[in-house]
This record gives C-alpha cells, structure tokens and sequence, in this order.
C-alpha cells in the first residue's frame, strides 16, 4: 500500500513538471540540453578559455596563411595588397614623367606581393610559437571582448620579434625572381634608380622633386606581416559568429560563452 502512494506521488509530480514546462513553452528535452550546456560551461576553466583561444588562432594563422601563400594571394584581396612605400607617392604622383613610368609601378607592386606570398609559409611556425605569449589570465577579457579582441591582443605582443624574426625570410624572396626575369629587389631598384635621374636632373631640381631611397624589405616585412594578422582576425571573427567554424569541441565550448 505504501509503495503504491509513493508511485502516486511520483506521477503526480511528473505531471506537474511536466504541466509547467509546458506553460512556459519548453520541453523536457530542451531544459536537458539547456543544463548540459549549462554544466559544460561551469566545467570550463581559466586554462580551457586560454586554450580555446588558442586554438582559435592558431586555426586563424593556418587559414589565413594558406590563403595568403596561393598565387597572388596578397595581391588580389584589396585589404591584404601591398602597395608601394609612402616615400614613393611622388613618384606615382607624377608618372608622366617617366617613360613607361605606370607600367614600372605595376610590375614592382606585383613584385613585392608575390614575395610576401612566397615567403608566408615560413611565417607558419613563427607565428604558432608566439601563441605561447597569451597568458591564463588575460584569457576571460580576451574572450568577452569580441571582434578580434584575440587577434589585436596577439599582435600587440607579438608584431615586433616576429618582424624580426619573419624579415630574413622576406630577404630571400625578395630577391627572387619570382615574376618574369626580375625580382621585387630589382623591379624597386629600377623604379627608383628611373626616378631618381629624374629628380636629380635640371628639371628635377628646378620643379623640387625629391629623390626616394626606401628600405624595400623593412617596408615589405611590415606589410606581410599586417596581411597575416588581417587573415588571422578574419578566422577569429568566424569563429565567434558562426557556430559551424568552431570545428572542435573545445571551441564549441568555449565561444559558446561569449
């Protein structure tokens, strides 16, 4: 008799459970997946965040620079092209005063994005090294914060000794011939060598032209290295808006708290 009131008692309050959840618009299914997910998130802790974030960037780097690396690829996306030093404006700015003058400006602005494409794959390891700089507790603000908060966060740490460490790299390929019988190197030095005789000329002098003597690899290595860090963002942005870029459970859990 006794254990025939408890199994009342039991129906009774499944009813009402179950009564309730469906005034309220939810199933007994969907309140399970509401505290697995709920759990899942207690579960996390300082160091899966960390780790999460991580990865998110670092899936950000191999995208970005695969992307990079294939046959113009600085070249033919308009945010990640390399254009020519800002010490060379006044040549682009006055052309015409060269014979074949926009042909030139062409070919080295190919030059030197082919280059950056070429020396990207080294950038690979490089970059996944400085993933270490990311500390446990700069981890929760770099999650809340969105956009690209991982990405500027990496880059601030890290842009100055991966220039350094990503500029012999650059060297080689600039100095590859890479497009035609001339490298990014000898396409600059023509353009500027062109120039130059024309801003040191009678001419030159009396309309105030100014000679221009750039570092083609520093310029370069600043560039290609801002194009990566774009890329990277790209990756990290999908990954915070669109649930099918998290590609392993650990970001599933971890952007799912965002």
């Amino acid at each position: 008799m006794k254990a025939l009131k408890t199994r009342h008692y039991i129906a009774a309050a499944v009813v009402t459970v179950a009564t309730s959840l469906a005034l309220y618009g939810c199933s007994a299914a969907s309140i399970g997946n509401i505290a697995n997910v709920g759990a899942a998130a207690k579960a996390l802790s300082q160091g899966d965040i960390a780790a999460g974030l991580k990865e998110a960037l670092n899936i950000g780097i191999n995208v970005g620079i695969s992307q990079l690396s294939k046959n113009n690829g600085y070249y033919n996306e308009l945010a990640t092209r390399i254009n020519l030093p800002k010490e060379a404006l006044v040549i682009t700015q006055n052309i015409a005063k060269l014979p074949g003058g926009q042909a030139m400006v062409t070919k080295v602005v190919k030059n030197i994005n082919a280059a950056a494409s070429d020396a990207a794959t080294e950038a690979v390891p490089i970059f996944a090294s400085a993933l270490t700089s990311m500390t446990i507790d700069d981890a929760t603000n770099i999650l809340k914060g969105g956009g690209t908060k991982a990405t500027d966060y990496f880059k601030t740490k890290t842009k100055s000794p991966l220039k350094n460490l990503f500029g012999k790299f650059i060297h080689k390929s600039i100095n590859k011939k890479l497009i035609g019988d001339m490298s990014a190197q000898s396409s600059w030095n023509a353009l500027t060598t062109e120039w130059n005789g024309v801003a040191t000329s009678a001419v030159g002098k009396a309309i105030r032209l100014r000679t221009v003597n750039t570092d083609l690899q520093d310029h370069l290595t600043d560039k290609a290295v801002d194009g990566i860090y774009y890329k990277v963002g790209e990756q990290e942005k999908k990954i915070r808006t669109d649930v099918k870029a998290r590609t392993t459970d650990l970001l599933k859990r971890v952007f799912a708290r965002q």
